[in-house]
């Protein structure tokens, strides 16, 4: 999912709609507590150190949505007096917390799994273990559906984070499954420690995976080349901008930050040159409807501004 282009996915014509992210907000909210309900009672029944890493998921889950549910709601506040810029930005804080979450969480799995290899816990209720764990993927799909529509209407950082994790709830919910199956049929008694470490490992992932995205947001850091690029060409293509300089991009919650500037004719009045600027922004809103675009006119060979102090990056 990207809010990067529209050649990439269905956007609206007029912008982010940020209520269908408090939507799958409220609905991860809701399917997390249904299933901590249901694994507390299959690891009370069983004991099972990998229902216990489901249940121990899900407890992380618990917290982390409810996070990014006040993360999405303060997001999306219009800019006040104090915050020019909006609040896009808390999405990433809120995404940092979830990748320390689910490190916590990997870290305890960690250990509690090697915990099992020396001690070795029996397993019993194998059944009700394997279909707590066929529910809660079950469960998952359809939350991650719901994810996946309100991204194509609200591209949140903090509901794309979730995504990201729940999208391994799957697979972690299948592993549950084979150890549970594994141990059932006495293959062998580390299958299900085993299990517990690979889910940590999974955590750990995750965690890393998120946590790079929400660095990435905090820290201003360029929107992918290839955005860049079609930025620059659609200026270049316009017939009245005869040069562009000091692009500079970023992400703020569900919006992109777009800068730089153009050489157009000195002779130009100010209405004219106007006229030349709003039909370049028009131009770039078509590919990205997300975007705030800010763009300062130079004229034709008068390229100095004292903004331009970094040189290769400010040019």
């Amino acid at each position: 999912m990207s809010i990067y282009a529209k050649d990439n996915m269905p956007l609206p014509d007029d912008g982010p709609l940020p209520h269908y992210a408090l939507f799958a907000a409220i609905w991860a909210v809701g399917t997390v507590t249904v299933l901590i309900l249901l694994k507390g009672y299959a690891y009370w029944q069983s004991g099972s150190a990998a229902v216990l890493a489901t249940l121990t998921d899900s407890m992380t889950d618990a917290g982390i949505s409810l996070t990014m549910l006040m993360a999405i709601r303060l997001s999306i506040k219009p800019a006040d007096e104090n915050h020019r810029y909006g609040h896009g930005k808390v999405e990433g804080l809120a995404a940092l917390f979830q990748a320390a979450m689910m490190t916590g969480a990997g870290t305890f799995l960690l250990f509690e799994g090697l915990h099992r290899f020396v001690e070795p816990r029996d397993v019993e209720h194998h059944l009700l273990g394997i279909s707590v764990a066929v529910i809660s993927i079950i469960l998952t799909m359809i939350l991650i559906g719901v994810q996946n529509y309100a991204l194509k209407r609200a591209p949140s950082l903090a509901v794309e984070s979730d995504r990201a994790h729940f999208t391994t709830d799957v697979f972690l919910n299948a592993s549950v499954m084979l150890a549970l199956i594994a141990h059932m049929k006495g293959w062998a008694s580390w299958v299900d420690p085993a299990a517990a470490l690979a889910i940590a490992g999974y955590f750990g992932w995750t965690a890393f995976t998120i946590g790079k995205k929400a660095a990435d947001m905090l820290m201003d850091r360029e929107l992918p080349d290839a955005v860049r690029q079609r930025i620059i060409k659609t200026a270049q293509n316009h017939p009245e901008i005869l040069g562009i300089h000091d692009l500079r991009t970023r992400r703020s919650g569900m919006s992109l930050h777009i800068s730089f500037d153009v050489e157009i004719d000195p002779e130009f009045t100010l209405r004219q040159a106007h006229d030349v600027i709003r039909g370049l922004e028009q131009k770039i809103l078509e590919d990205y409807p997300y975007a705030e675009i800010l763009i300062h006119m130079d004229p034709h060979g008068d390229t100095y501004d004292s903004r331009h102090r970094v040189q290769g990056v400010h040019h």
